[in-house]
């Protein structure tokens, strides 16, 4: 199982490591299933990846880890004094190591697609987002779940 941990923490790690030099970071907590640690970088004005970490309490209990490619701006709102509200969408994968009943021991994966809104907040710089995300699972049986999630990110 250790080694699972540190290959799922290589992978979180590598997708948030693999950004252009100018792009803007985030990192901070989610709340929901999954419960744990969320980052962000920018790639471009409009699209950016996220990768979370964190305990997955939804139909496999385990580690989860999740990383999308997200389309951050399908539509936005100028708030009153502070920056805008983005509804996103995206694309990833989700992988949960399962250590929980019947399937105890393999690992869940496939596809996720998530729909979100994110809201800036200019001074201190963060994020506030809540997203819900269909995954299908393909292994170990090919069932459908949803992640639910809220959030806040401190930008760097």
């Amino acid at each position: 199982m250790t080694n699972k941990i540190i290959a799922g923490l290589l992978l979180t790690f590598s997708l948030l490591g693999t950004s252009l030099a100018h792009a803007d970071m985030a990192a901070g907590i989610v709340i929901g299933d999954p419960l744990g640690f969320t980052g962000r970088m920018s790639v471009n004005e409009k699209n950016s990846v996220d990768a979370v970490i964190g305990a997955s309490g939804g139909s496999y209990r385990g580690l989860q880890i999740h990383s999308t490619f997200l389309f951050d701006q399908l539509q936005s709102w100028e708030m009153a004094s502070e920056g805008p509200m983005n509804l996103y969408t995206g694309v990833g994968a989700r992988l949960i190591f399962i250590n929980d009943g019947k399937y105890d021991g393999d690992v869940a994966f496939g596809p996720r697609v998530p729909v979100g809104l994110t809201y800036m907040i200019a001074d201190p710089a963060l994020e506030l987002f809540g997203e819900l995300a269909l995954a299908m699972n393909v292994a170990p049986k090919v069932d459908a779940d949803l992640d639910i999630g809220i959030g806040v990110r401190f930008k760097f």
